[in-house]
């Protein structure tokens, strides 16, 4: 038998005999496969096409289609060459998949070595065969990519010609479909000899092609203004990868970056870092140099920021224009400063003394109402490295939809409303602490808390005598089956109508007007229960009485 080059589980290349092709059925590349696609970070199905064995077709929330003409490495190939490995597929599983390319969807050819209990994935530029249907067609790859890949993770090897093979550990089968148009054309390593095929890092490589449009902005202005809603217009285009999260008071520095957590593996209890989603996008950003990501911190001052950020307050600082450092030319938008974090490094690079940075892929963007009062504050040491934007409380681009809605049945628009009790509360700045913050925003309410509800309009005022009388029916069991029926209609309607009450006419009560509630409210109202009994069964223009006569004469335009 001959002997072939082989590559252990230490990457050391070894001479061996070679006997037979593990992992060479089609079911067995399955299973090689479901192994690394349980490491994406997205939904995924996976299937054998039946009539093409040697292709398989996953299903990605996020990628798509892809298709792969799968075949076990096995060694041997050109006379004279025993430190190369091939894979055999047919021409027409070949041509299959480079015409799923063609049609849009993702297409690879991939060969699995397993050798020495280390499995390591093969891929070659997808290209068209001109062989008949049944013609084996070769794909080699030398032994020395494969021994690289299991040192270092991935390998990037020379073919010549400007073409590349790609040999990498399971764990980096997502970050080569999300980049393998270019890995097969463009060099990330370079090679040193590719006798011993020494192949070394190019930070380089993967940074002159990563794009320029990170920076850290903070939107800020009264509760309901539209900060959200401008997040998703603005800055979120079409093919933006977004992650979203919300601070709070109880959310910590593990949670945001990582933490090691127990991990059990067949019965024994091991200790393993877990990303928390800092890490995973920034870790996704580097990996995938073209993409735009977004982190959106919605609320970033109901948490304790500068002790969530943790040292990854430091990068922070982003570079105003592209500097080298160490040899390494960054983009304008990446950290200007490094920090260290085994842990996140060996995410990130999967190498532990890698030195981290934001890179210039990744915007940060926060969120926070400039109202809330039991809340943490972000200091100038902090705000100053974020692009801080108020945004306007005005109706301008709001739509018509809700601006123009008219609230319950009292003939009073949204927009009319809401400007009125805005202007009162700017017009009383001396009574008011931070009368601008107070403001109601132009999104506080959506259309359907405005609705009103008419099912028994033909009662008006006697509603709440209706709905007391069938309380007490019902408190002493002598309510009958068609009033009970009457009894919920009822309830249904005045949890609907309360909407408006509960949400806008309670904030100004308990908040805006917190300390002088006699500035819109009429002294007649001791209580916010009373004030919203009286809104809620009332009816028409009567619901406002609960103002001031000045605010009411101002909202029937007297």
């Amino acid at each position: 038998m001959a002997e072939y080059k082989f590559a252990d589980r230490n990457g050391e290349i070894v001479s061996e005999n070679y006997v037979q092709v593990p992992n060479s059925s089609p079911e067995k590349i399955l299973e090689s496969l479901k192994i690394a696609l349980a490491l994406f970070p997205y939904d995924y199905s996976i299937e054998i096409i039946e009539d093409m064995r040697d292709v398989f077709h996953i299903t990605s929330s996020v990628l798509g289609d892809i298709y792969i003409c799968g075949k076990a490495v096995t060694p041997g190939g050109r006379s004279g060459l025993n430190d190369e490995q091939r894979i055999q597929p047919k021409a027409k599983y070949l041509n299959y998949v480079f015409d799923k390319q063609i049609d849009g969807s993702i297409g690879i050819f991939l060969g699995i070595y397993v050798h020495d209990g280390q499995t390591i994935f093969c891929t070659w530029k997808t290209t068209m065969s001109t062989a008949a249907p049944e013609t084996p067609i070769s794909k080699q790859i030398k032994i020395t990519g494969i021994a690289t890949a299991i040192k270092e993770g991935f390998a990037q090897c020379d073919k010549g010609q400007g073409e590349y093979a790609c040999a990498f550990k399971p764990e980096f089968l997502y970050f080569y479909l999300r980049n393998y148009k270019w890995l097969h054309t463009s060099c990330i390593m370079e090679v040193v000899s590719d006798s011993n095929s020494t192949i070394k890092d190019s930070q380089n490589g993967l940074e002159s092609l990563r794009i320029s449009c990170g920076e850290n902005i903070l939107l800020y202005g009264v509760p309901g203004s539209g900060k959200s809603w401008t997040i998703a217009h603005e800055y979120c285009k079409k093919n933006t990868k977004v992650e979203r999260l919300v601070f709070h008071p109880d959310y910590t520095y593990a949670e945001f970056v990582g933490q090691i957590l127990p991990d059990v593996q067949d019965g024994a209890v091991t200790y393993k870092f877990m990303p928390g989603p800092f890490t995973s996008i920034l870790r996704d950003a580097y990996q995938n140099p073209n993409d735009e990501y977004i982190l959106i911190i919605e609320e970033i001052n109901r948490g304790n920021a500068p002790a969530i950020f943790g040292e990854i307050f430091q990068l922070l600082d982003r570079m105003t224009e592209s500097k080298t450092v160490n040899e390494v030319t960054y983009q304008a938008g990446t950290s200007e400063y490094e920090i260290t974090n085994r842990y996140m490094a060996i995410e990130i690079y999967g190498d532990e003394k890698h030195k981290i940075r934001i890179p210039s892929n990744l915007s940060i963007i926060g969120t926070m109402n400039t109202s809330d009062q039991n809340v943490f504050t972000l200091d100038t040491a902090f705000q100053r490295r974020w692009n801080m934007r108020l945004i306007e409380n005005s109706f301008k681009t709001v739509r018509s939809t809700l601006a123009d809605a008219e609230i319950l049945d009292t003939g009073v628009t949204w927009k009319h409303f809401c400007e009125t009790v805005n202007n009162l509360i700017l017009d009383n700045k001396n009574k008011l602490a931070s009368a601008e913050d107070k403001r109601l925003g132009v999104y506080f309410v959506h259309e359907n808390d405005l609705k009103y509800d008419n099912a028994f309009a033909y009662l008006k005022e006697k509603i709440s005598d209706e709905y007391d009388r069938l309380l007490v029916a019902e408190s002493n069991s002598t309510i009958t089956d068609e009033e009970k029926n009457i009894l919920e209609q009822m309830r249904e309607m005045l949890k609907h109508n309360r909407k408006f009450a509960e949400k806008v006419i309670k904030y100004l009560w308990d908040d805006a007007f917190k300390f002088n509630v006699y500035d819109l409210f009429d002294i007649h109202f001791k209580s916010l229960e009373t004030v919203i009994d009286k809104f809620v069964f009332l009816s028409e223009k009567k619901r406002f009485e609960i103002f001031q006569q000045n605010v009411r004469d101002k909202l029937f335009g007297k």
